[in-house]
């Protein structure tokens, strides 16, 4: 990837992809009604789309099925995602979208006690609160 001379590098774990105008993406009117009163607007991520939000401490938040926008919003097919702009991710897999709102509301700041960034994809939003809190 080429950059601009000047241009601070972005770190890796740090802000990707394209954000795309929510009217020309086509997704159910039940994601649409859930994900973006809520602030989250939809990013081409490279391998795939994700629902994005700014987390208001060096972070942002994520919300995906599967790679995509859109699924079955009662279907325990989304991930939720904390990501530091800096670096480190939290994720939770299996969730309902519904429970993936729940968990970015929750999910900390992918930085562990010692300062280490922490980097855990976890199958349930307790495993991830007991690792990283």
């Amino acid at each position: 990837m080429e950059q601009a001379i000047g241009q601070e590098p972005q770190a890796a774990g740090g802000p990707v992809g394209t954000e795309i105008d929510p009217k020309a993406v086509v997704v159910s009117r039940a994601v649409r009604d859930l994900v973006q009163p809520q602030g989250f607007r939809p990013r081409d991520i490279g391998g795939g789309m994700a629902w994005n939000r700014r987390g208001g401490d060096d972070t942002h938040e994520m919300i995906t099925c599967n790679g995509r926008l859109s699924g079955d919003p009662d279907r325990a097919e989304w991930t939720a995602g904390r990501y530091g702009n800096r670096g480190g991710f939290v994720e939770v897999t299996g969730l309902t979208l519904r429970g993936a709102l729940d968990a970015v509301a929750v999910l900390p700041r992918p930085v562990r006690v010692d300062g280490s960034l922490a980097e855990g994809i976890y199958p349930s939003l307790e495993d991830a609160l007991d690792d990283i809190a």
